[in-house]
């Protein structure tokens, strides 16, 4: 924190994560206000996730061929736009199932971009010897909201509506864009002159050839393939078996970002008790107990108590395998490489 550029990066990033938390409970639960079907319910998370996967390795060639910093810049301000776009139009009534996931999508696809840019940039700015602090707090950045942002926009959806959890997501970006901006004198960094579609190559090529890294991978995108299916139908299990109103689906949400940051904050012990393969194992177990219990429970208390335990078994797996996966790479592929399993 004592970088100044990493913390202002930081703050405003904290800042822009507790909004798009709160966009996404909003956009869950307008969804659910638009239909009842779990199918079509599970289509705006699955408009949140794809992107992901469909631009992954594009938006880490770009972080490695272009600047980062304008690349963050030009993202956060189509963030802005289409956030806005989607609280105008729930306004006038028109906000119905296909705009809704389109905005998602074209959301989606805006932070997508960005996300291999911010990670890239850790090294350069904070220095080897304090990387690991580094990608802890932004860890903490990322889903520290998930704990804050979900009771925060159910209860800007109970008394507001959908459209203010769109508009405070549009502010939100500002932060990052302002602080983006100001630091455009610093250094600019074009790591090579690859064409896009030659560093694509590049990457695809250096994750299939290195063994290691491909296992990591491999691990990492299943684990997120789990994670999006609770995810995906968390709303309709709110809705239709806990029998939650707008501001208790917020508290639900909650959950599951209370279960991430409390393993942020013990899995040190852990890890240092059990060494990473055996954090690991427990974390997957826990997981998968909490999920379990979820699907077996119709009661508000049992459920909370079981996202809370799915949220800290899935952050804690996905920090200690991400983590030495991001240790592994090289800073010429950092971007491409690391797209490639990142969340958006």
């Amino acid at each position: 924190m004592r970088v100044k550029l990493f913390r202002a990066m930081w703050i405003a990033s904290l800042a822009s994560n507790v909004g798009t938390v709160m966009h996404t409970v909003g956009a869950s639960w307008a969804m659910t206000s638009l239909t009842t079907s779990p199918a079509i319910v599970s289509l705006a998370q699955a408009a949140w996730t794809v992107p992901g996967f469909l631009f992954a390795i594009p938006a880490g060639a770009l972080t490695d061929i272009v600047d980062r910093r304008s690349l963050i810049t030009i993202t956060q301000v189509v963030g802005l736009v289409i956030a806005a776009a989607m609280g105008v139009l729930q306004v006038m009534g028109n906000l119905g199932v296909g705009p809704l996931l389109i905005g998602t999508f074209l959301l989606s696809v805006a932070l997508t971009l960005s996300g291999p840019a911010w990670t890239a940039m850790l090294p350069d700015m904070v220095g080897p010897d304090d990387l690991p602090q580094a990608i802890g707090l932004n860890s903490v950045s990322y889903n520290g909201p998930q704990s804050l942002g979900p009771a925060l926009g159910g209860l800007l959806v109970a008394a507001a509506g959908a459209q203010a959890v769109f508009f405070v997501n549009a502010a939100s970006f500002l932060g990052i864009v302002w602080v983006a901006h100001s630091y455009q004198r610093g250094p600019r960094v074009r790591p090579s002159d690859e064409r896009l579609v030659e560093a694509m190559s590049t990457g695809v090529r250096y994750i299939r050839g290195n063994r290691s890294v491909h296992r990591f991978a491999l691990r990492i995108t299943l684990a997120f393939l789990v994670t999006s299916a609770l995810t995906a139908l968390l709303p309709v299990v709110a809705r239709q078996r806990l029998h939650v109103d707008a501001g208790r689906f917020g508290l639900v949400s909650t959950a599951v970002g209370v279960g991430a940051v409390l393993s942020i904050w013990l899995l040190p012990r852990v890890r240092t008790a059990l060494g990473d393969d055996n954090a690991v194992l427990a974390a997957g177990v826990l997981w998968a107990v909490g999920a379990l219990a979820l699907s077996a429970t119709e009661s508000l208390a049992v459920a909370l108590f079981a996202l809370v335990m799915a949220g800290a078994g899935q952050m804690a797996t996905m920090n200690v395998v991400f983590g030495r996966y991001m240790a592994t790479l090289p800073d010429h592929v950092r971007g491409r490489a690391g797209s490639v399993v990142m969340p958006v």
